[in-house]
């Protein structure tokens, strides 16, 4: 059965043409290359995206493409692993939740705009191996691993290596090798949240992806068996065979990823928006405030961090996004900074906010519990909401426009009004850009690192 998955996966990534996909699936897809080529941008800016692009440029590899908001060129190895940092350095990366496995566009979406450059690729060619590499990346990572180690997104690679196969043009033959040298690839530790670490972990899978292609490329095997591989790793009870091709190529499995509004940990996002939306409803202003209490599972533990030190702490502190956003009205990246941290207004406002860690509720993974706060205001007045899906997922859709509105959230500040405007709009209208049209995005998009 496992390798039947694969070929049937393998003949998917071969013959899928734009006009397969349908309409709502390619308009998703450009909405991910909008929040991924942000979080690239912002990433590579980014302390842990400035380590990772200061070490590329020492290896001093073959100068076979450039790198996205760095100014220089390296290998197309380097590139892939380097855009797969800055994406998820940025703390932008896109998920799925709700009991199924972790599905990720910062592990696929590097692969496939490094490949644009490096192969000269029209904007329809970018789309649908975008999307492609995207859909086999949500079915071979379908099944949560409850548990499992401390450990998640297994096996990550194989969505990367599928995109890097469609875009080298590989057959069935080779994609299938390509799938199987691909599938052991590192998977996420629990225990690396909040560190360089973690951006490391997911972009050694978006190189892992790349590497196996090309080896397939030159011939080499692998077995693709991943029903025996999952089977194996986190037990027969946990994976459903029949479920890697339900309705393949007709029910897009990628559309039920979820989007990221604020460059901070995906488990806050929920607090966030009902708590964004209770202070608008309420017209509450900061001075009124005074106390914040959100209420957690074991699985939000890990943002439980009231006197953040680093930038990472920073952006896994439930106290101080919620602390700028009563100040604010939002979380951006002027809140990720060592000024941010310093700032006494915002010090203060961290103080106002207590995390309730509830050890009853069982959560088997991440979003199981609602996300429940409560504000207390000055004169006695107490307020509460709960949340069980973000903005911007299946339950509550983001259109185009608001694609388009947070990449200029998160970029405003990186590029000339006249390139932000053509990008966005170039990005929104990805399939239309002939290959001229994409060369000058990528152009735009790398020569954006001498504004630093």
């Amino acid at each position: 059965m496992g390798t039947e998955i694969a070929q049937r996966l393998a003949e998917f990534t071969h013959r899928t043409r734009l006009e397969d996909i349908p309409q709502g699936t390619v308009e998703f897809t450009k909405g991910l290359c909008l929040k991924t080529v942000a979080g690239m941008l912002r990433g590579s800016m980014m302390p842990a995206g400035l380590r990772a692009s200061n070490s590329a440029r020492e290896r001093g590899h073959a100068p076979e493409v450039s790198v996205i908001g760095s100014g220089f060129r390296t290998s197309l190895w380097n590139a892939v692993l380097n855009h797969a940092f800055f994406a998820h350095a940025s703390e932008l990366e896109d998920d799925r939740f709700g009991g199924l496995g972790t599905c990720w566009d910062i592990t696929v979406l590097p692969v496939t705009f490094t490949f644009a450059e490096k192969l000269k690729l029209s904007g329809r060619e970018l789309v649908e191996l975008s999307a492609i590499g995207l859909e086999v990346h949500a079915r071979t990572c379908l099944f949560y691993p409850q548990g499992y180690m401390g450990m998640t997104v297994i096996p990550g690679a194989m969505g990367p290596a599928a995109a890097a196969a469609r875009a080298l043009k590989l057959g069935v033959p080779e994609t299938v090798a390509a799938l199987g040298l691909s599938m052991s690839s590192p998977p996420i530790a629990y225990a690396s949240f909040g560190t360089d670490s973690h951006y490391f972990e997911s972009a050694m899978q978006s190189l892992q992806g790349l590497i196996a292609a090309e080896l397939a490329q030159q011939g080499a095997s692998g077995n693709p068996d991943i029903v025996t591989f999952m089977t194996n790793l986190i037990g027969k009870d946990k994976v459903k065979p029949e479920k890697f091709l339900e309705n393949l190529g007709s029910d897009w499995f990628l559309n039920a990823i979820w989007i990221k509004k604020y460059p901070c940990c995906f488990y806050m996002h929920r607090y966030l928006d009902a708590f964004l939306d209770l202070l608008a409803t309420e017209k509450l202003v900061y001075e009124q405030i005074e106390k914040v209490r959100v209420h957690i599972s074991q699985v939000e533990r890990c943002c439980d961090r009231p006197d953040p030190k680093t930038f990472d702490d920073l952006q896994f502190s439930f106290h101080h996004s919620h602390g700028v956003a009563m100040i604010d009205r939002d979380v951006n990246f002027s809140h990720i900074s060592d000024a941010a941290r310093d700032n006494p207004r915002y010090r203060e406002a961290r103080a106002k906010v207590e995390v309730v860690f509830h050890p009853e509720w069982a959560s088997a993974y991440a979003m199981g519990t609602p996300a429940q706060l409560e504000v207390m205001l000055g004169d006695g007045r107490r307020f509460s909401r709960e949340k069980n899906h973000v903005i911007g997922s299946p339950t509550e859709p983001l259109t185009m426009e608001q694609f388009k509105a947070l990449f200029v959230k998160f970029t405003r500040d990186l590029l000339p009004e006249a390139d932000l405007r053509w990008t966005v709009d170039a990005l929104a209208n990805l399939e239309r850009l002939d290959r001229g049209e994409v060369e000058k995005l990528m152009h735009i998009l790398v020569r954006t690192g001498k504004l630093q």
